[in-house]
């Protein structure tokens, strides 16, 4: 079982590099995992159903791409 995890983890770090040192880092490590993601995906829920019966309200892979431009970020 180690062996396959040691696998996976090399896999993975081959893939999306290094582990991220800071939440600019961070935000460019999620951009890059979920590259495939359509922008209406939401990430980060913040509420749900306190507006109304399935409206959740939060932040969408479109509006993390949206920042990670503006801060000038880029997986």
């Amino acid at each position: 079982m180690a062996r396959h995890m040691d696998r996976i983890r090399r896999e993975a770090m081959e893939q999306y590099g290094d582990e991220p040192a800071d939440a600019l880092e961070a935000l460019a490590h999620v951009l890059k995992v979920y590259a495939d993601e359509h922008d209406s995906r939401l990430m980060v829920e913040a509420t749900n159903g306190i507006y109304g019966q399935r409206v959740r309200t939060g932040l969408t892979m479109g509006d993390l791409r949206e920042i990670a431009n503006r801060l000038g970020v880029h997986p």
